[in-house]
């Protein structure tokens, strides 16, 4: 599914591995990735890039709003798991493949922007406002 949409293909037209190419070179190219099994890391990420003050009165306000209180930040949304040793987990991953792949590649680039968004939040965060 994901990978048809980041390649602009219609649901009825099978994807290919350029379509997963071109979904990857997208994703590293336009977005910061947030893993929602890494909540509160990925909230500072986000802050980070978008020159958020997570001190202020009302980031903690939006944040306890949203992510419940202290410091370990959840999705609100409860979701049952379904291990990958699952008869319902492997008919999913064979059916969609090229989205594994994907969500696969988004993991590593998770590590990876690690480095890039630690060097911008040491290299920038005199320049931060309050937001």
């Amino acid at each position: 599914h994901m990978v048809k949409k980041l390649a602009g293909k219609l649901q009825n037209i099978t994807a290919t591995e350029i379509d997963l190419n071109f979904a990857k070179k997208t994703i590293k190219n336009r977005f910061v990735v947030g893993l929602v099994d890494d909540m509160a890391e990925s909230m500072r990420r986000f802050d980070v890039i978008m020159g958020i003050n997570d001190e202020t009165k009302f980031y903690k306000s939006c944040n306890r709003e949203y992510f419940g209180g202290g410091k370990k930040k959840t999705n609100s949304n409860a979701h049952p798991y379904i291990g990958a040793e699952r008869y319902t987990y492997q008919l999913l991953a064979e059916k969609n493949d090229l989205d594994v792949q994907l969500y696969n590649y988004v993991l590593e680039l998770y590590e990876e922007q690690k480095e890039v968004i630690d060097f911008f939040a040491n290299t920038s965060s005199a320049a931060i406002a309050p937001v």
